[in-house]
């Protein structure tokens, strides 16, 4: 049993309101009818366990959700960091983690593009052939089970 709170009805953030993607990312959410919970790394620290465990949950090391573009020091010098060095970097940097981390019940992703937040909510294009105009009532129940839409690197 991990630390994380872990709710399928509700989306965790885990973002820098330092960085354009988390700040995007976030303007997703709240633009969303649903349950979520925004962690802004700039206001507020999580705990070094976390850090493990999301990046476990992301079958990674902690390294690894760092973007290293965003330090000023050489990359040389961070091959031989270890778990603790990279959460001191993250505790004292926030915008070191520049790709937004989502969680919604056992999944956790880090993403690259805002509108992955659409996917955690499972939007598909139900309704779309319907019409106010001709005073239909509108069905927007989800159509799809367990597909995605949004092409995913392997």
């Amino acid at each position: 049993m991990g630390i994380i709170a872990r709710d399928e009805n509700q989306i965790t953030l885990i973002f820098s309101s330092n960085t354009r993607l988390g700040a995007h990312t976030l303007s997703y959410l709240r633009g969303i009818d649903k349950k979520y919970l925004p962690i802004d790394l700039a206001k507020s620290k999580i705990g070094d366990t976390i850090w493990v465990e999301i990046a476990e949950s992301l079958g990674v090391k902690v390294g690894d959700l760092v973007d290293k573009r965003a330090l000023d020091i050489d990359t040389i010098v961070t091959e031989n960091y270890g778990t603790h060095d990279w959460i001191k970097i993250i505790q004292n940097n926030d915008s070191v983690i520049s790709r937004p981390i989502l969680i919604k019940g056992e999944r956790t992703q880090q993403i690259e593009n805002p509108t992955e937040v659409l996917e955690f909510f499972e939007v598909d294009s139900a309704g779309l052939e319907q019409s106010q105009i001709r005073e239909e009532d509108i069905d927007i129940e989800r159509t799809t089970k367990g597909e995605n839409f949004i092409e995913r690197k392997k």
